[in-house]
């Protein structure tokens, strides 16, 4: 909460709310570790009261998760298993939905929040590999988006994909072309090797959304696929069938450039 980090446990013993503790965390810590201190508090808690049967229960699911994974390689979340099994009395780990009126679970999320408030830090840790990869991961595409958007080439290919992903692109030597608007289409053409920017029917300027949405040339192919075609080039380039004639168009268009 404003870029700080708290955590909290509550203690009920017979339903009755007995005892809590809240705790800030250094701000670098993510959500997950915290709820891991949380966790890691409350067993020392256990410990102290010397308590013969306890249940934890927490809405991390991912906290327990790794808590109970053998291949777990973080060293804090290892000294906490170790601490759990070497307990001489009972401790079980129990999940709940956050949000779902958990009166426990409630009230544990309204004492982290109210720890964000604390001006001492009372737990600090340092930042981890996978942060570290996170964090630089974010700041990389935050820089690609920015140059990207500035950037004046690829006008065309941002109105396809106006954010940047590391997500692949299904494309091939045709469907490029599309998101390009580079190789066949006259405009193209036209700006790299002089040709006529008109299409082929001579009615408007040769570019993809021209000649796979409106040339008369492609009608009666373009006809039998059904589509509405008041839908733009990116919604249409989702089916599957549009994109098998697209792919035909502009290996028409290649033929005919070549004879």
């Amino acid at each position: 909460m404003n870029g700080r980090v708290g955590c909290a446990f509550v203690l009920y013993v017979d339903n009755i709310d007995v005892d809590s503790s809240t705790f800030r965390v250094s701000d670098n810590c993510s959500v997950f570790m915290a709820e891991v201190f949380a966790i890691y508090k409350a067993v020392e808690e256990i410990r102290i009261r010397n308590l013969e049967c306890a249940d934890i229960i927490s809405d991390s699911r991912s906290a327990l998760m790794a808590l109970n994974s053998l291949r777990e390689r973080r060293n804090f979340i290892n000294e906490l298993k170790r601490k759990v099994i070497a307990y001489q009395g009972i401790i079980n780990f129990n999940w709940v939905r956050a949000h779902r009126g958990t009166v426990g679970n409630e009230r544990a999320d309204v004492l982290a929040k109210s720890a964000c408030e604390k001006e001492i830090v009372d737990a600090f840790f340092d930042t981890t590999k996978a942060e570290i990869k996170y964090e630089s991961k974010r700041q990389a595409l935050s820089l690609w988006q920015e140059r990207w958007s500035l950037s004046r080439k690829g006008t065309i290919t941002k109105k396809f994909f106006s954010k940047v992903s590391l997500k692949r692109v299904k494309g091939d030597f045709y469907i490029n072309q599309v998101y390009t608007g580079h190789g066949i289409f006259r405009t193209y053409q036209n700006r790299f090797f002089g040709k006529s920017i008109e299409c082929h029917c001579g009615e408007a300027v040769g570019d993809a959304e021209h000649v796979l949405l409106r040339c008369r040339l492609w009608g009666p192919d373009r006809e039998p696929l059904g589509l509405k075609l008041n839908l733009s080039l990116l919604e249409l380039l989702r089916v599957e069938k549009f994109r098998q004639f697209c792919r035909f168009v502009i290996q028409s268009l290649l033929n005919r450039e070549i004879n």
